[in-house]
């Protein structure tokens, strides 16, 4: 539960925006694709988020391959600073059939990000991540929270992941 309360408080100090009159005009609204190399989660998801004056980007990830094999995961993501390097944090929610349910994964996602060539509208970043799974429950499975007691757990509960995203990006 401690670690709940650390990551919800570096959560709302990474949403703050230090505001420029000169930033002031770069809000926007963008949407597209999440391209993933690591095999914790599906290959393509959606994204879509608000950027709030070049300083901060709001987006929230989707699965919409959940009826193939009954995993999903949705991602809450925060980039500080998303026009150059940028670190993310974040929040994901996996849910994964099992044969007496479906079991909850709720993980704490810490990264960094990095801009790619933009061609016109079409913005790219890519963004390496650390996703460490603090509490799990479900399936008819015991709930279990985040413990460092063996290397077996170690292994089990921290996953690491690198995903491009592709999204179009409407200036407002």
């Amino acid at each position: 539960m401690r670690a709940m309360r650390f990551v919800c408080g570096l959560l709302c100090i990474s949403i703050i925006p230090t505001v420029t009159s000169e930033a002031a005009h770069a809000d926007s609204i963008h949407g597209g694709l999440n391209l993933r190399a690591d095999s914790g989660a599906h290959p393509l998801r959606l994204v879509g988020g608000y950027q709030i004056a070049n300083q901060v980007d709001l987006s929230l990830t989707v699965d919409p391959l959940f009826w193939a094999d009954g995993q999903s995961d949705i991602d809450a993501l925060v980039y500080v600073w998303p026009k150059r390097f940028s670190l993310l944090t974040g929040l994901r929610t996996s849910v994964i059939g099992l044969g007496d349910g479906h079991q909850f994964q709720h993980k704490v996602l810490l990264g960094v990000g990095a801009p790619l060539p933009q061609v016109g509208k079409f913005r790219t970043r890519w963004s390496f991540e650390l996703a460490t799974v603090v509490y799990r429950h479900g399936a008819g499975l015991p709930a279990k929270a985040i413990s460092f007691a063996s290397g077996r757990d170690f292994i089990d509960l921290l996953n690491f992941g690198m995903f491009v995203t592709v999204e179009y990006d409407h200036a407002r």
